[in-house]
């Protein structure tokens, strides 16, 4: 999964493709019968874009934001485990230019969309700080990002 994603195109192609650039992969390196479905490499992918480190996907507490996570759409799973990620590190909230790149595209408005949809979806709750910057709380866990500057790079 590591060799797919570090192709820095591979966040804006289908999934379709990438799941086949993933099969190949596997073969060359004669991984056999251990593949995964497209449904079990759609959720890899999730956690893929989403950055989590070994470490993290260690944690307990890492499969209650799993679980929170599987209702949504594929395509925003890796959304909102950005957004559980910096929040359980209590790190500042993803720009939208990063919660656009685990979205699969290039558009902060879309990035926006997608984190709208997700809090009606009530798996996120979104507020301003007194300066305007973003924070973003994981409902149900009480996980909480610090203030993040949506505009960033």
């Amino acid at each position: 999964m590591r060799e797919v994603l570090q192709d820095p195109d591979s966040g804006y192609r289908p999934v379709a493709t990438l799941y086949q650039d993933f099969l190949v992969r596997c073969r060359i390196h004669q991984i056999g019968s251990r593949v995964p479905d497209l449904a079990g490499f759609r959720r890899l992918l999730a956690v893929g874009k989403a950055g989590v480190t070994a470490e993290l996907a260690d944690q307990p507490e890492w499969a209650e934001a799993l679980a929170l996570a599987a209702p949504l759409p594929d395509d925003l799973q890796g959304v909102f485990l950005l957004l559980a990620q910096a929040a359980l590190a209590q790190a500042p909230c993803p720009s939208d230019a990063a919660i656009a790149r685990a979205y699969g595209t290039r558009s902060a408005g879309r990035a926006r969309r997608a984190l709208g949809y997700i809090e009606e979806q009530g798996a996120i709750i979104l507020r301003p700080d007194l300066t305007g910057r973003r924070i973003v709380t994981i409902a149900g866990l009480g996980w909480e990002t610090t203030a993040g500057d949506p505009g960033e790079a």
